[in-house]
């Protein structure tokens, strides 16, 4: 209790019933249990356990996902896999979260959907405050981010805070009133949109005005009051249902010859879906997206690429973490998007990036239709069969 100076009791009563009203509003609005998504639809299950697994398209029901996954990066228990809207594409025994599952009971939790770019990606791994020496980490590069104005202006506010919630906030709120210089990016990233935020919930505007020194002054008065119910928010939000760290996972070697067959079957899957057109598009994509229409891509100049520019800082973020992640280079279907080449400079700085860095990356962009196999996409940018044992076989020799 504040001792000294009239009318302070008063004071702390007032902090106290805020605070207390703001954990009610923030506790209704929190669930008591998950809902991940396999594909597109939604399934109940219990409180986050480890190891992790599954499909989850962001972290808006999951309050406790931050710390669940920090322990799984901390522990190396599952192999995360972050990408964006083709992990959203129709369930294939290929798809990577149901291959390892299945084949060989390695436990895999996969998050994104479109819009889940460098930024987002970078911030969630701030936001789950985790060492990464161990960490079994996978990153989906689309190249569609690196292009138009996804290229230009990097993740949206709307995609970052869906995998931003207040809980996750609060902490990084936390962390920044302590001095923790890893949070700043997300601080910067804030201010840097702070003409989106009227209407954003009070924990953003606390990190904006925060960070900003004249907004500093401009809401001294009311800065001190809304830290309460931060505050409130961090020491409602729920911890991960794992009190211990999961062991770390071992990733079985699959034969030369096996992968051999299910690429095979993967091809002939696809084929069987491809029947109206010479593009490798499954049908129903074909029928509605395509129709014998070509695209171009909208290349954008290296220095006006903020996305590229969010990679290299996420990339810098993992070297400074000792973290060994396998990146992975997705493409573009070369029988429909006629200017390919037009983003290999862009292609060309991703590769020198991931080079420098030191990680390893699986690359399938091509340019042109010479190499392309059928399959690898299942229309015009999201992977098939074909392309998703690609990236397992890749996983699988990287984590060996």
């Amino acid at each position: 209790m504040i001792r000294n100076g009239p009318g302070n009791g008063s004071i702390h009563l007032v902090s106290v019933v805020l605070a207390a009203v703001l954990v009610s509003i923030g506790a209704r609005s929190i669930p008591a249990v998950g809902t991940i998504l396999r594909g597109p639809k939604p399934v109940v299950m219990d409180p986050l356990d480890l190891p992790l697994h599954g499909y989850y398209g962001n972290y808006k029901n999951h309050p406790d996902l931050s710390a669940a996954l920090g322990n799984a990066l901390r522990s190396g228990s599952s192999v995360v896999l972050f990408g964006s809207s083709e992990l959203t594409s129709k369930d294939d025994p290929a798809k990577p979260v149901g291959f390892f599952g299945q084949e060989s009971k390695v436990p895999m939790i996969a998050i994104g959907h479109a819009g889940n770019q460098s930024f987002s990606i970078h911030a969630q791994l701030i936001s789950a405050n985790a060492p990464l020496e161990n960490a079994k980490l996978v990153i989906l590069l689309s190249p569609g981010w690196f292009a138009g104005s996804s290229a230009t202006d990097g993740t949206s506010l709307e995609a970052f805070l869906e995998y931003q919630p207040s809980p996750s906030l609060a902490g990084i709120a936390e962390r920044l009133r302590s001095g923790d210089s890893t949070a700043l990016p997300i601080a910067t990233y804030l201010i840097q949109h702070r003409s989106e935020l009227s209407g954003a919930q009070p924990v953003v505007k606390w990190i904006a005005r925060n960070t900003d020194p004249l907004d500093r002054i401009r809401y001294a008065f009311s800065q001190p009051w809304a830290w309460y119910g931060v505050k409130a928010i961090a020491e409602m939000t729920p911890a991960s249902s794992s009190s211990a760290d999961a062991p770390t996972l071992t990733v079985p070697a699959i034969e030369a010859a096996e992968w051999a067959r299910l690429m095979g079957e993967g091809t002939a899957r696809h084929l069987a879906l491809c029947t109206n057109n010479h593009a490798f598009v499954n049908d129903e994509y074909y029928s509605t997206y395509v129709n014998g229409a070509t695209r171009e891509v909208e290349a954008v100049p290296l220095d006006h690429s903020r996305e590229l520019r969010d990679l290299q800082a996420l990339l810098h973020y993992m070297k400074q973490a000792n973290a060994d992640p396998l990146f992975v280079i997705q493409p573009l279907n070369p029988f429909v998007y006629t200017n390919l080449r037009a983003l290999d400079p862009t292609i060309n700085s991703i590769r020198e990036a991931l080079d420098r860095s030191g990680f390893d990356y699986l690359d399938m962009w091509r340019s042109d239709t010479t190499g392309y196999r059928p399959g690898t996409l299942t229309d015009i940018m999201h992977l098939g069969p074909v392309g998703w044992y690609r990236v397992d076989s890749a996983v699988v020799a990287h984590f060996q």
